[in-house]
């Protein structure tokens, strides 16, 4: 059945002023108190579900539509003032659920019918029975249950804690700090990237540090002062953040303590599919089984670098070839590009940002039964450069949402690669559709390297994945899943970036695009590229994955230890989160820093840019780690014959995606591979 040229609902106006998401905050606030409190009004001498618990869950619905609008802008919008007030938005939206969550006449009835579904009152269905407890979880883990004295010094550190997170995010997202170098400094950085760089008088160049700025300089420049000095930069930005950060913690801390918690990761990991043992003891185990891998991997750089300070003319025994934190991006580069015969550069030639993505998007409708169309309409967005496509079911022709694309960096935006629901949907009461932004930091022209297009494809995983939803209630929309699963979908879907047929099928040569592009080209070269690149070229790309995976990983576990043992027990005996942040740096990676100088571990405090930690992630960073091994255990066993098997891409879609944070979710992913997700399988696949 084709689908309606006009969907059911239609994108939301997203142009308000500053004035207006106030107004729209307060308003809506207002009437979910009036709502919550008719309920219990009504209801309090008898608790039902359908009287108590639905009600509940409808106001809960309309909330999470109203308070994620007014927030978005905080992220996206290019005016400050409309950002700043959608930060405060999102502090009192902050604030009302934190009063929500310590109303006792609420919990009163949660609490009742928590416990009479396992009584003789009633049975509920799956979903309803995980909504409950999801429910009633979130009230108890918000100390709802506490002696009054107690409940004041939960709510007021709560309190704090979101203002401390907010304020972090925002010295990041509003920090215009960069470093300026010559143009001799900047050799090897490509001319793309030099040609949008502010200039000074003296003929200086000003690199910022954001992600663009970090990826492009760390992996091109071939001065290695200059790589060192903008890492080191990088890592000693936003020093306001070290006192804010030390506080965060210690606030975070006593919230677990007042609930009855021996850390803030153990209270916080509680509910998902993980418990903190057998967190740390899978992070343990990926510590011991990288210590072989990354020592291959360093024995490649060591090499790689060695060649190359030769070739710049050094004497080969005066050479130090070990490897630095600023050495990693480049020598992977040149490693990679010596064991491929093929240039990074030259690569991102045939993966232009809008190609690319169409490409993607006829991957996800083709594996999944889905059609992605451009929206045609009229709709206000925050941005000229924002573009929206609406999603549709291939075989019912039914209207499934509204995917939001922000894909090039500017001035205040978010600086991350990430996506930001901002209109859940949901099936029970009045059927509410979901809309999301994709947003990248991409610079313009954008060309994506490798690594970019595995991000790209990623993070729109996230956004198919919201897409597909099929639950009752917004809170279990899409991604609103147990947090250590979240990632588990979108890091399988890396894989297909590692597939030589799926980069060729992406792939598209950027004078493809426009009669301007060829011209242009043809004024440096004899004749126009061939549209697509050779499939060997490709097939050396991905055969190079070995020469940096082990340090990926071990990058990532770097900071999920620091996450988990910031936010573990007695974090006060670290007098020094900057010192313990670099240690544990260089135990996980074995990196050198600035300490390998006579500079001791205190010589940055990068603690201060984790935007995981101001965010969604504390102590949830290893969700990364554990992303990375179920998703290889998947995509091995159920992909790995043929990526593009419509099939099985269904049945993943039925049993995983479809289900959201309806059910839990370990069993629908056994159900899906058909037995149990063994970590120690993760190795003999490496």
């Amino acid at each position: 059945m084709a689908e309606s040229n006009f969907p059911p609902q239609l994108p939301f106006e997203l142009n308000h002023s500053a004035e207006d998401i106030l107004a729209v905050t307060h308003a809506e606030i207002a009437a979910s108190r009036a709502r919550l409190n008719a309920i219990v009004e009504t209801h309090v001498a008898e608790y039902r579900l359908e009287n108590f618990i639905l009600p509940i869950a409808e106001d809960e619905n309309i909330r999470i539509v109203q308070s994620s609008i007014v927030q978005l802008y905080q992220y996206l919008s290019p005016d400050k003032e409309v950002r700043d007030s959608s930060r405060a938005a999102a502090q009192l939206w902050s604030e009302y659920e934190s009063e929500l969550n310590m109303r006792q006449d609420l919990f009163a009835g949660i609490d009742t019918i928590h416990r009479n579904q396992y009584g003789t009152a009633f049975m509920l269905d799956a979903e309803m029975s995980h909504y409950v407890n999801r429910l009633h979880r979130t009230y108890h883990r918000n100390g709802v249950h506490l002696a009054e004295e107690s409940r004041s010094k939960f709510q007021q550190s709560k309190i704090r804690i979101d203002d401390l997170n907010l304020q972090c995010r925002t010295n990041l997202q509003e920090s215009t700090e960069g470093v300026w170098f010559t143009q001799v400094e900047l050799t090897g950085v490509p001319d793309s990237y030099m040609n949008g760089l502010k200039r000074s008088n003296e003929g200086q160049f000003f690199v910022g540090l954001k992600l663009n700025d970090l990826n492009t300089i760390l992996g091109f420049a071939s001065e290695s002062k200059t790589r060192e000095r903008l890492f080191i930069a990088a890592d000693t930005q936003c020093s306001e953040n070290i006192a804010l950060f030390e506080e965060l913690i210690k606030c975070r801390s006593q919230i677990a303590n007042l609930v009855g918690h021996e850390s803030f990761a153990e209270y916080k990991i509680q509910g998902r599919m993980l418990d903190i043992e057998k967190v740390n003891a899978l992070l343990d185990n990926m510590r011991r089984g990288l210590i072989e891998p990354l020592a291959n991997e360093r024995a490649v750089l060591m090499k790689a670098k060695k060649q190359h300070l030769i070739s710049l003319g050094q004497n080969a025994e005066a050479i130090d070839d070990r490897i630095y934190l600023w050495d990693l991006d480049f020598y992977v580069r040149l490693a990679k590009e010596s064991h491929c015969d093929f240039g990074e550069a030259a690569i991102g030639e045939y993966f232009p940002l809008q190609s690319t993505l169409r490409g993607m998007l006829k991957i996800f409708e083709h594996l999944f039964g889905i059609r992605i169309r451009d929206f045609n309409g009229t709709a206000p967005v925050w941005h000229e450069g924002v573009t929206i496509r609406s999603v549709w079911d291939e075989k019912s022709g039914d209207f499934l949402g509204y995917i939001y694309f922000d894909l090039l960096e500017r001035p205040g935006k978010y600086n991350s690669n990430c996506n930001i629901p901002f209109a859940p949907g949901f099936l029970h009461g009045e059927k509410s559709y979901p809309s999301i932004v994709l947003s990248t930091t991409f610079a313009s022209p954008a060309l994506l390297r490798h690594r970019q297009v595995v991000t790209l494809f990623h993070e729109l995983g996230h956004s198919i994945h919201y897409m597909l939803g099929q639950t009752q209630f917004a809170s279990t929309w899409g991604i609103g899943t147990a947090h250590d699963f979240v990632e588990i979908p979108s890091k399988m879907l890396e894989h297909w970036c590692w597939t030589p047929s799926i980069l060729h099928s992406l792939a598209s040569h950027y004078t493809s695009q426009s009669e301007y592009d060829r011209s242009a080209y043809l004024e440096t070269h004899a004749e126009l590229p061939d549209e697509k690149p050779p499939l060997e070229l490709l097939e050396r790309l991905t055969a190079s994955r070995g020469i940096n995976q082990a340090h990926q990983i071990s990058s990532s576990l770097h900071l999920a230890l620091f996450d988990l043992t910031v936010h573990g027990p007695t974090p006060e005996k670290y007098s020094n989160f900057s010192e313990l942040y670099n240690k544990l740096r260089t135990e996980c990676t074995s990196l050198l820093g600035p300490e390998s100088q006579g500079n001791g571990f205190s010589w940055g405090f990068g603690q201060t840019r984790f935007r995981h930690i101001f965010g969604a992630y504390p102590a949830g960073y290893y969700c990364y780690i554990l992303g990375t091994v179920y998703s290889r255990i998947m995509f091995d066993t159920r992909f790995l014959k043929n990526p593009l098997d419509p099939a099985e891409g269904f049945r993943y879609r039925r049993i995983v995606l479809e289900k959201g944070g309806s059910l839990p979710e370990l069993p629908l992913l056994e159900e899906f591979v058909g037995g149990k997700l063994d970590p120690s399988l993760f190795f003999e696949t490496f």
